[in-house]
């Protein structure tokens, strides 16, 4: 992935022009960006040289509820995992197998991981974009 300061061919950008936005342009702006996926100067150069700008639609909001629910089991599995970790370290007796407790913890974060990704992805396919001009 190219730095902030350079091209993908790697050629270094050092001219910098300032543009002045009024507060309402900035927030539309950034929106704009944010909904595109990329930075505000990587979208302001790529309208600025009338290059492609595909803006994805926003998953729909059940699909947020279910993201952050997702969320929210992996950070209750990561505070099991710690409890352990620490009761093992200090000497307390543990009734489980930390190995096998460890592994479902891996395994449930991986899948819900994959899970959120496949939530935000929806409705990203390319007969869900729209170009902007």
């Amino acid at each position: 992935m190219p730095s902030k300061t350079k091209r993908a061919d790697g050629v270094a950008r050092k001219i910098t022009h300032p543009v002045r936005f009024a507060a309402d342009e900035y927030e539309q702006l950034k929106k704009k960006a944010y909904e595109a996926r990329v930075s505000i100067g990587e979208f302001i150069r790529r309208a600025a040289l009338r290059r492609r700008v595909v803006e994805l639609r926003p998953p729909p909001q059940l699909n947020w509820k279910l993201y952050e629910e997702l969320q929210a089991i992996g950070v209750n599995l990561n505070q099991i995992a710690k409890a352990v970790n620490t009761a093992v370290k200090i000497g307390q007796e543990v009734n489980i197998d930390k190995e096998q407790l460890q592994k479902l913890v891996e395994s449930l974060g991986a899948s819900i991981r994959e899970t959120q990704m496949q939530l935000l992805e929806c409705g990203a396919a390319d007969d869900d974009t729209e170009e902007l001009d």
